[in-house]
């Protein structure tokens, strides 16, 4: 088993691969209204030919959420592009598990950071981040093209992937 395929009981994070694009677009249309939502085709770039990682996390061969980690060159930083989790399956450590092992790839891609912003009122996922030990480092006015959660502002958060010594 590598770094990014983890087992917890019968769940499983893996690579997504194409197989896995349209039950991601379902997901993220399910967890993001129409505007807000990333197209398939957008996905399916991300997941396939963007200098990314992207895992779903699966039980009994159904995929209940996903991460995706885009890295640009020269720099040290991974950037949570998005993460989704299926509603019939929130609160059921998916959405920390997925960052755990999103987490570990960017480490072993040698990033020193970890970064993502989210919307300023999306408090459930800033209270995940804060649970994975991620920290507030601006605020992003007017960051989103449309609003989310009544609001176009978003929270830049970090978390730095080694120990300060």
């Amino acid at each position: 088993m590598t770094a990014v395929e983890r087992k917890k009981t019968s769940s499983i994070i893996r690579r997504a691969n194409a197989n896995d694009i349209g039950v991601i677009s379902e997901i993220e249309k399910t967890c993001f209204p129409e505007l807000t939502a990333y197209p398939k085709r957008q996905l399916a770039y991300l997941i396939l030919k963007a200098n990314s990682t992207a895992l779903v996390e699966t039980e009994n061969c159904t995929v209940r959420g996903f991460i995706i980690v885009t890295y640009r060159k020269g720099s040290l930083i991974g950037n949570v592009e998005t993460i989704d989790v299926d509603p019939r399956f929130q609160n059921l450590s998916v959405g920390i598990s997925l960052l755990a092992a999103a987490e570990e790839d960017m480490k072993q891609r040698g990033m020193k950071f970890a970064q993502l912003e989210v919307s300023e009122r999306n408090e459930p996922a800033i209270s995940l981040y804060q649970k994975a030990g991620y920290t507030i480092k601006q605020r992003l006015v007017g960051f989103y093209r449309f609003e989310h959660n009544g609001t176009r502002d978003a929270i830049r958060m970090v978390k730095p992937l080694f120990k300060a010594p």
